[in-house]
């Protein structure tokens, strides 16, 4: 009996299980497609995105590419979106702008707002750059996508601002090694020296402290017993870097090698050799480089103003950036959101309108006496006090 009983529950417990899983799902409520809608659902997204309502604007312009997948405003949709993302600045919201934008990419290679977005990439790495002394992730992470549109726009005209973006990065880079290089210096791991400032002196040719790195390379190397590749990096110190704290020094291993202490280089050879304030110095190994990186997005700029060749191209398209259709919105997600002149509208209703604790006045005959209006007693406060 006790085994038939618990069969008999197993049994409901599995037609429970199966009645919850196959339940139908809610539809989702969508908008009626009709010609011109997607023009209207992009100027009341990009009005929304204008005053900052980044949920709203995502919302509207999600509805389009939901609803209107062969519409020609879909890149552009699309592309508001990853700017809503990148304009709100948190990390997450960076993170998710990254995605957003490198999905642009895989659908539109060839847009002419490409490259745009390709650096919009980059600048979302160089922004989250930390102090040279922790990890460069994010650092390499930017050089990679500023050599990749080197590479695959080289006529693009975003390539000066590339050339000053890749300029900082691998500043921050040859800072990153040239401090693990000191460390093993002091560590006297003079193998670990070498490679790491040989990678320096490759790489990063316009590093601010190439002299120090040079003369790195050639203690470890005069360690390692290394002593005409040593004379080498003594003798571009004294040559290219006349000025550097590091020449005397690097003269005084060239006349013990025996080798002729170069002169200096003329004209554009000479390097200058140019160092960050103290205050400078210590304030970025605390906060990390202050880059100057643009926090407007590819289609809003400063102000929430449009960029001039994309509101050119929306004008194009039948888009009005200044005027809201006075229609409100259904969107894929069932949600009703309403547009401005409905919202002023629906204002102007509720203030006419009588609420529930002032009702509506009535008529009254001339010689009907006034009524007195009697207020609520209030209540006295007791005077017991609370049991200690």
């Amino acid at each position: 009996m006790l085994k038939r009983s618990w069969a008999l529950l197993a049994l409901a417990a599995c037609l429970a299980a199966s009645l919850a899983c196959g339940s139908p799902k809610k539809k989702v409520t969508t908008e009626e497609i009709r010609e011109g809608r997607d023009r209207e659902l992009y100027a009341e997204g990009l009005r929304a995105m204008r005053k900052r309502r980044y949920e709203e604007g995502r919302l509207l312009l999600s509805t389009l590419i939901g609803s209107y997948d062969s519409s020609p405003l879909l890149p552009l949709a699309k592309l508001l979106i990853a700017d809503s993302f990148y304009r709100e600045g948190s990390a997450s919201s960076l993170a998710q702008a990254d995605v957003e934008y490198r999905e642009w990419l895989q659908f539109f290679p060839q847009h002419p707002l490409a490259d745009d977005v390709l650096l919009k990439i980059a600048q979302i790495h160089v922004r989250q750059i930390g102090p040279a002394n922790l990890d460069n992730t994010e650092a390499r992470r930017a050089e990679r996508e500023l050599l990749r549109l080197v590479r695959e726009y080289p006529q693009s005209k975003l390539q000066p601002q590339v050339q000053e973006y890749l300029k900082f990065t691998r500043e921050q880079l040859g800072m990153h090694s040239l401090g693990v290089a000191r460390l093993y210096f002091k560590q006297q791991k003079y193998v670990a020296v070498k490679g790491r400032c040989e990678s320096i002196i490759r790489n990063y040719p316009d590093f601010t402290y190439m002299d120090e790195t040079l003369f790195l390379h050639g203690v470890a190397l005069t360690h390692l017993e290394d002593t005409p590749e040593a004379a080498k990096s003594f003798a571009r110190i004294v040559r290219e870097y006349p000025n550097s704290e590091w020449r005397d020094k690097a003269a005084e291993y060239l006349e013990r090698f025996g080798v002729e202490v170069p002169a200096p280089a003329e004209g554009a050879e000479v390097k200058q050799v140019v160092r960050k304030s103290f205050i400078k110095r210590k304030f970025e190994e605390i906060f990390g480089p202050s880059a100057s990186v643009t926090k407007e997005g590819i289609i809003l700029k400063k102000d929430d103003t449009i960029d001039p060749e994309v509101e050119e191209l929306l004008v194009s398209l039948g888009v009005r950036t200044d005027v809201i259709t006075p229609e409100s919105t259904i969107t894929g997600q069932g949600k009703q959101i309403q547009t401005y002149g409905q919202r002023a509208l629906n204002g102007q209703t509720e203030a006419a309108r009588p609420t529930a604790t002032e009702p509506a006045p009535t008529s009254r005959r001339a010689d009907e006496p006034t009524p007195k209006v009697v207020e609520p007693k209030k209540n006295k406060k007791s005077k017991a006090q609370p049991p200690r």
